[in-house]
């Protein structure tokens, strides 16, 4: 309860700001590091459903589209990053799931010709989502970008059904932890990144030790980091806020955002 007190007063109590400097660092990062754990556990419960159901969901129906889709009598040689085949070229692998369908919006999953040098015409008049030519793999990024990935590295790789099946035979059983990883992952990722305004709010106490001078308020460089820890609050809460409607309203924030809004908080405060 003392927690949500503090918080509170975070954003607005001068009487409490006044206490501030008196207060140890310690204190004061702590208090900055259970609210950026709250903000971590609130931003995180609006992207449980798309991480622990929906990727995963969509990971194990990708897996099990490329098994039903790979041809039972297709296999592909690299030697010395050289492709190659079994089958008359251009042969096509059709795009016939629809997790596939969904994220690559071609009718066709791969075409393999190796005998044809790559074109922008060809890949698009193939209508493919991937191009396995002589030496090299091409996808498309977006609608209209290719990406090229050189062969010369491989020196020895077979690909057939045989192997697509042990492959995924293998993995199968650790698709349901996927879920519980990506929570964890991301949880640390959000977490981590709100750390480094640590170190940002050096640059805000520099600026709130500068803005004491010239209200003739004069503050230690120690308290006023102490200070930056606090009034951070708002600025970090209004933050979240805009990244959670952001797809809805249009608004991504403004440049140093955060650094003026924990500015206001100290002028309002301090």
């Amino acid at each position: 309860m003392n927690f949500f007190n503090t918080l509170q007063n975070s954003i607005y109590s001068p009487a409490f700001y006044k206490e501030v400097p008196q207060k140890s660092l310690w204190q004061s990062i702590k208090y900055f590091l259970l609210l950026i754990l709250l903000l971590t556990v609130v931003g995180l419960a609006s992207l449980f459903q798309s991480l622990f159901f929906e990727t995963p969901m969509l990971i194990q129906n990708l897996a099990k589209d490329t098994l039903n889709c790979y041809p039972k009598d297709l296999e592909i040689k690299i030697a010395s990053g050289a492709a190659s085949t079994n089958m008359e070229e251009p042969f096509f692998i059709e795009n016939c799931g629809p997790a596939l369908r969904e994220i690559t919006n071609t009718t066709g999953l791969v075409v393999i010709d190796t005998k044809n040098p790559f074109s922008q015409s060809k890949f698009d008049e193939y209508n493919v989502a991937t191009w396995l030519t002589k030496d090299a793999v091409v996808t498309r990024s977006g609608t209209a970008q290719t990406r090229l990935y050189s062969l010369k590295e491989i020196d020895n790789f077979t690909l057939n059904k045989g192997i697509i099946n042990s492959v995924y035979n293998q993995f199968s059983p650790y698709l349901k932890f996927v879920g519980p990883i990506l929570l964890v992952v991301t949880f640390l990722g959000i977490f981590i990144f709100h750390l480094f305004i640590l170190l940002q709010l050096l640059l805000t106490a520099s600026l709130i030790w500068l803005l004491g001078k010239i209200f003739k308020n004069p503050l230690q460089f120690s308290s006023s980091y102490k200070i930056a820890l606090f009034a951070a609050t708002l600025g970090l809460i209004v933050d979240l806020i805009v990244n959670a409607v952001s797809q809805y309203t249009g608004f991504y924030g403004f440049p140093f955002m955060f650094t003026a809004i924990t500015l206001g908080v100290v002028i309002v405060n301090v």
